[in-house]
């Protein structure tokens, strides 16, 4: 089973599990939006914010950070430095901006010897962003001399914007002309959960798990959403539930697999020592588990239930198959005779 899903949702297979790091990254995040709020005047602000004046104080919460900045703030500041670390491994996929609109300060994709670009005087000359130093009617940079019209730039700082603007990768370039949309601004009512959220990311493809199922059902289409959240649905006990995760996750510890670890002298069937105990014949090919199912069949067909119980019909089985299950696998444990 992988680890991922522990902490992804019931329509996902998981059970939702707290991810403990993407917890503490969550109330860090918190901490970020108390400072970037500007209608608290506390004072302890005032000392972050000598720290992070030299990287443009608020702005390097928008900026794609490096590692180097990082300890570099680590060194005066160990707490900022983690909030920081979380809030860009947070937002890093929540960012809508386009290249265009990529920042240009202490961002470790645009790098001269390593170290990022923070000119204090043009960002306060309102310089923030790749497309303010672009000229969309020649598909170029602007010359050093309109950059000084247009912002009032220094004539002595030629050396530094030609050093910027030859550190602006190629990707960034090549993608200027036609992403050109402005960025969005993200706003957050449950700052907490909106944070935990982001760091849990739902499967986009089928688990291993899925997919060794589909091969068992063949051509067979599996609804997962009502075979992962039909548990939760069906029973509110927990036993029920907690076997049904394992069924389906096929973590239960047939002889197949303890043979396997070497863990048991035999990988037999411990009901009718004559096959390989697996999931599929523990539970519905053995010769003494087989009868059971027809008698249940029955059962239901005398009350006028028509549910056809078959392992590759398994969107049609219902709790009490759930619970058949278990009692099979309760039997199996405590050696209790089924023949």
């Amino acid at each position: 089973m992988e680890k991922w899903t522990k902490w992804i949702d019931e329509e996902n297979g998981g059970i939702q599990l707290t991810n403990i790091d993407s917890f503490l990254n969550a109330i860090k995040c918190s901490w970020v939006k108390r400072y970037l709020d500007y209608t608290n005047t506390s004072k302890w602000k005032l000392f972050y914010q000598k720290i992070l004046k030299k990287y443009g104080d608020s702005l390097l919460f928008e900026c794609n950070i490096s590692n180097t900045i990082l300890h570099e703030i680590a060194n005066e500041n160990i707490f900022l430095s983690d909030v920081l670390s979380a809030w860009s491994d947070v937002t890093h996929n929540l960012k809508t901006e386009t290249s265009s609109k990529t920042i240009l300060w202490n961002n470790k994709d645009i790098t001269s010897n390593n170290k990022t670009f923070f000119y204090k005087d043009w960002f306060e000359r309102s310089i923030k962003y790749v497309d303010q130093l672009y000229d969309y009617r020649i598909k170029d940079f602007y010359s050093f001399d309109n950059i000084c019209y247009i912002y009032g730039i220094p004539s002595n700082n030629f050396l530094k914007y030609y050093t910027l603007i030859k550190s602006v990768p190629l990707h960034i370039k090549s993608e200027i002309n036609t992403n050109n949309t402005p960025c969005t601004q993200t706003t957050f009512k449950k700052k907490n959960k909106i944070f935990y959220t982001l760091q849990i990311k739902n499967p986009t493809e089928n688990s291993k798990i899925q997919n060794k199922w589909q091969v068992l059902f063949g051509e067979n289409e599996l609804n997962w959403k009502h075979i992962f959240t039909m548990p939760y649905k069906a029973t509110i006990e927990s036993t029920l539930r907690n076997f049904h995760f394992k069924y389906i996750h096929r973590i239960i510890a047939t002889n197949k697999y303890i043979f396997k670890c070497k863990l048991s002298n035999s990988n037999l069937c411990d009901f009718c020592s004559e096959n390989i105990e697996t999931i599929e014949h523990l539970f519905w090919e053995c010769k003494h588990i087989r009868p059971i199912w027809n008698q249940l069949i029955s059962f239901l067909e005398q009350h006028q239930l028509n549910v056809k119980l078959s392992f590759l019909n398994i969107d049609h089985i219902v709790i009490i198959d759930v619970q058949y299950h278990f009692e099979v696998n309760r039997c199996r444990n405590e050696e209790v005779n089924v023949k």
